[in-house]
């Protein structure tokens, strides 16, 4: 088990990953009175990083969402497969959101704290129509979400390089913003420094949208060769121990 464990944390290294890009929000920028004390839906800034597999977004907020029990939280991406779609429906989730541009993929997230914790899905655009790729109920593991930091007012997602067709050097561009449930906009908008929307039934608008670019940083050669001998000499004492 121990020798199962260290091979995996060595492979974990050995994959390398890119330090986080920090995107921040203009903190209060809801509007007032419609979201009045909803500091769980007030973006103050998004950490976008990625591994050998993953690409990460940490949602980050100004209020506690351990201490309410709704939120939602969504990614537009844009990677450049096709010309994106900007559409209210993509998939179901029924935002009533302007994106102003096309998005080939979308991360649609709750953080439900009274209820089932963080999920989310993961839904792409093919050039013609939406489709489901993955759900955290399904377990595909192309899209996860972590709800240990709900208490910082911080929900975490991870979505599969694989699904999203990237590879080392791609650039994405994306938004993110909070939302409520059924078809209500985008209350906070990270590509905005101000309100998105006045209210709950009128169409939030998006900014510009912002860039990440997938860096999957190398394990340097002796690294590499020490922690494979780590990994061995562990490896060789468990089986000792065993034997």
């Amino acid at each position: 088990m121990n020798y199962i464990s260290l091979s995996a944390v060595a492979v974990s290294l050995l994959a390398g990953s890119a330090l986080a890009d920090t995107y921040n929000d203009a903190i209060g920028d809801l509007a007032s009175p419609s979201f009045d004390g909803l500091a769980h839906l007030d973006i103050t800034s998004v950490e976008v990083t990625n591994d050998a597999n993953y690409v990460y977004f940490s949602i980050n907020t100004a209020g506690d969402m351990d201490a309410v029990n709704w939120g939602k939280y969504i990614v537009g991406i844009d990677t450049g497969s096709n010309a994106g779609d900007n559409s209210t429906d993509p998939g179901s989730w029924n935002r009533n959101v302007d994106w102003g541009r096309g998005i080939t993929d979308f991360i649609g997230s709750w953080a439900d704290d009274g209820g089932s914790g963080a999920g989310a899905e993961l839904r792409s655009f093919d050039g013609s129509g939406w489709g489901l790729t993955d759900a955290t109920y399904l377990g595909g593991g192309d899209v996860l979400a972590d709800d240990s930091e709900h208490s910082s007012g911080t929900q975490i997602l991870a979505v599969s390089l694989a699904a999203l067709g990237l590879s080392n050097g791609d650039t994405i561009e994306f938004d993110v913003f909070s939302s409520g449930g059924g078809a209500d906009p985008g209350v906070d908008h990270l590509s905005r420094g101000d309100a998105a929307t006045p209210d709950w039934g009128t169409t939030s608008i998006a900014g510009m949208f912002n860039s990440y670019t997938i860096n999957i940083v190398p394990l340097p050669s002796a690294a590499f060769a020490g922690m494979l001998g780590l990994a061995g000499v562990m490896g060789v004492r468990v089986l000792k121990r065993r034997a």
